[in-house]
């Protein structure tokens, strides 16, 4: 019989309980090397019988883990052969080492995965051993410091985590002078107080963020260390304290990563090593620039340096990256212009975020040359200018968002070239003229804002189909929330995407721009997919209009109905006349409608009880009449979403009396049958998967 070398127990609900664990060793091969012995006991806590494992000879590799195990049953008479061992996810309590000691047989051992349990504490009674390679505890509730003892032998320890405990003081001295081969350690989410690293010869990624770290971490150089996150820890004064004062490129000869955001950092921005890829620096006190912040060669990729105070012409101190990719620099106090020269400098920009500034003046028409370009974020500035016909010209740009500035002048209609553009946030501006009718050719468009400007004409009906694309991928290296004021009023249409890098949602969400007004947020995760499929080549809708805040006139085009993935249309505060599209009722995936302050007349279209999912309705200050459809969502909303419609009633407003009350107007089953728009017979009854804003709304406390 050949020899079994992996043994892996299924689960049974119908065998689930102790005899069946206990005795389960008696019907593996004795030849057995693995063995996964996972997720069985998950009602009642047992007793692991190690003795058990110890008769199988040959058994290297055993998880036990996802069980309700409590407590481990050794024979200190039998040797065992064990060298990983995955006991996370578990019951296990009291003392790690104590545990560890029951393992006393199992000489060979050299990766222990103990995370995930209910371990209390670490005492002072054995080390944790030559042998052992890797240990991880983290997620676990051991509380007060770690005692010296357990850095006595560490000779072969390469990787330690401790991370996400109660764990008080500081990690002792000892740890770099005898765990030498120590390769990663994180012990983050701790309230750990001081760390200091004498030594760090082979140490490559350290993770102490989450922590009350305020004191001098290095004192020795650090030659292999490749990623540092200090982020989130009491860190204060200028930067290179936490070195001993000596400049990074001499403390580091290999680092990739460095993270430091959410301290109290003060003064100059740091010089970066050549081999530093990533540096995040947000949410600190720094006020001044250098613009020497990369030397000759250097490999920076992403600067991020959000929600500092950053004052003057920061922009000069990126220009000798050559190689980034990212840089953003939003909510700061940046001054001036954006440089002519920028593009030419940092040629490899793919996303350039400047949002919550003081920039003023035009947008260079030398933007073309960022050829790499798919965000370009600069709302919330005194730009001013037209948008140049160049930034057309960028094949790869996916989100342009200039509003919230005083760009004049038309909106390009060269902007149609732009294939994989995705979001043109426009609003807020003093841009005139009409949506140019060369957008139609656009492919992707989904999110389209134009609000508060000074547009008018018809609102053109190739809006519903303009997106042909049978599938895209949408996926973005960092945090959207987009923003939608439930106060039209008072903040115009507020229609806003944000991109958030090292800043968290919660605090984004007590700055000035996001409490001015009453708001719903939708948010977007990193690298999150807006998956959009069709089965038919005439593809799929967008899903974000607002035209709100203008002059538009005319009528309503019937065409939007064709938009079945649209949910949020903003049509408010324009010159809009006729009626209100029956087909509009077709929009099943609508969650926000505002159609009020136009001279819309009619009836309330009966259809428009067909949408179920709608969070904000507002038809108010039109000139609307009759009864307001009475099945459905419509009668929910408060009196103020109607108000101003002389000529309607019904609940929530009076009661309708004789001919007031249209019968018509209540019936969701109204379909219209007209070919409204050359796409729409097939667009109907497409099936196509949305993964749209509504679906994932984050926990907020974890962004």
């Amino acid at each position: 019989m050949t020899d079994l070398l992996e043994f892996r127990a299924v689960y049974d609900a119908g065998t689930e309980n102790q005899t069946f664990v206990n005795g389960l060793v008696s019907i593996v091969p004795k030849q057995a090397r693995y063995l996964v012995y996972s997720s069985i006991i998950s009602h009642f806590q047992a007793l692991f019988r190690f003795i058990q494992i110890q008769a199988l000879p040959q058994l290297r590799n055993l998880s036990v883990s996802g069980n309700n195990f409590t407590e481990i049953k050794v024979s200190s008479s039998q040797e065992c052969s064990l060298e990983v061992l995955d006991l996370s996810g578990n019951h296990f309590t009291g003392d790690f080492l104590d545990t560890l000691s029951r393992l006393v047989t199992c000489k060979g051992i050299r990766i222990l995965n103990l995370s995930h349990n209910k371990l209390r504490k670490i005492s002072v009674k054995l080390s944790i051993g030559n042998s052992m390679v890797s240990v991880d505890l983290s997620y676990n509730r051991i509380s007060g410091s770690i005692p010296s003892s357990f850095f006595l032998s560490c000779k072969s320890l390469k990787f330690l985590d401790v991370s996400s405990n109660q764990l008080v003081g500081g990690i002792p001295e000892n740890m770099s002078k005898n765990c030498r081969r120590l390769q990663k350690l994180n012990a983050s989410s701790n309230f750990i107080t001081t760390f200091r690293l004498e030594q760090c010869t082979s140490l490559q990624e350290l993770d102490v963020s989450f922590n009350n770290i305020s004191e001098t971490v290095f004192w020795k150089d650090c030659d292999a260390l490749k990623v540092l996150n200090l982020s989130d820890n009491q860190f204060s004064g200028p930067f290179l304290s936490v070195f001993g004062n000596r400049s990074l490129p001499q403390v580091f000869k290999s680092l990739e990563v460095l993270q430091a955001d959410h301290n109290s950092f003060t003064g100059e921005i740091p010089t970066v090593p050549p081999t530093l890829e990533a540096l995040d620096l947000s949410c600190n006190k720094f006020s001044s620039s250098n613009t020497n912040i990369c030397l000759s060669k250097s490999k920076l990729q992403s600067l991020v340096l959000v929600y500092n105070r950053l004052r003057g012409p920061v922009l000069n101190l990126a220009m000798n990256c050559s190689n980034l990719k990212m840089l953003d620099l939003s909510i700061n106090f940046v001054t001036g212009s954006l440089p002519g020269n920028i593009c030419s400098r940092l040629s490899k920009l793919q996303h350039l975020i400047l949002w919550g500034n003081n920039l003023e003046g035009r947008i260079p028409a030398t933007i073309d040359e960022c050829s790499e370009l798919v965000t370009l974020h600069l709302s919330h500035n005194n730009l001013t200018g037209v948008i140049p016909e160049e930034i057309s010209r960028l094949k790869n740009l996916s989100l342009l968002v200039l509003n919230n500035n005083m760009l004049s002048g038309e909106i390009p209609a060269s902007l149609a070239k732009m294939q994989n553009i995705r979001g043109l946030l426009l609003g807020h501006n003093k841009l005139q003229g009409g949506l140019p009718g060369e957008l139609r050719n656009t492919n992707s468009l989904i999110h389209l804002a134009v609000n508060d400007n000074q547009l008018a004409g018809p609102i053109p009906s190739w809006i519903g189909c303009s997106v042909k694309e049978d599938q895209y991928d949408i996926k973005y290296p960092y945090l959207m929330v987009l923003l939608f004021n439930v106060q039209p009023s008072i903040c115009k249409g507020y229609n806003e995407v944000f991109i958030l890098q090292g800043i968290r949602f919660h605090e984004f969400q007590q700055l000035p721009i996001a409490t001015r007004c009453q708001t719903w947020y939708f948010l977007s995760p990193p690298g999150f997919n807006i998956y959009l499929i069709s089965s038919n080549t005439q593809g799929v809708s967008p899903w974000c209009i607002d035209l709100s805040f203008n002059s538009f006139t005319g009528t309503i085009p019937a065409e939007f109905g064709a938009m079945q993935n649209l949910y949020s249309l903003n049509l408010a505060h324009n010159l809009l006349t006729g009626a209100v599209p029956s087909t509009v009722g077709n929009l099943k995936e609508l969650e926000w409608l505002d159609l009020s302050y136009n001279q819309l007349e009619s009836h309330i279209p009966g259809s428009l009880t067909n949408l179920t999912f709608l969070k904000y309705f507002n038809i108010s200050h039109n000139k609307l009449l009759g009864g307001i459809p009475q099945s459905g969502q419509l009668p929910t909303f408060p009196a103020s979403s109607y108000e101003g419609n002389p000529g309607l009633c019904g609940i929530p407003l009076a009661e309708c009396h004789g001919n007031d009350y249209n019968l018509d107007n209540h019936s969701g089953d109204e379909d219209d049958d007209e070919d409204f728009c050359t796409t729409y017979e097939q667009l109907i009854d497409l099936p196509i998967k949305v993964l749209a804003p509504k679906k994932f709304i984050a926990d907020h406390n974890n962004l």
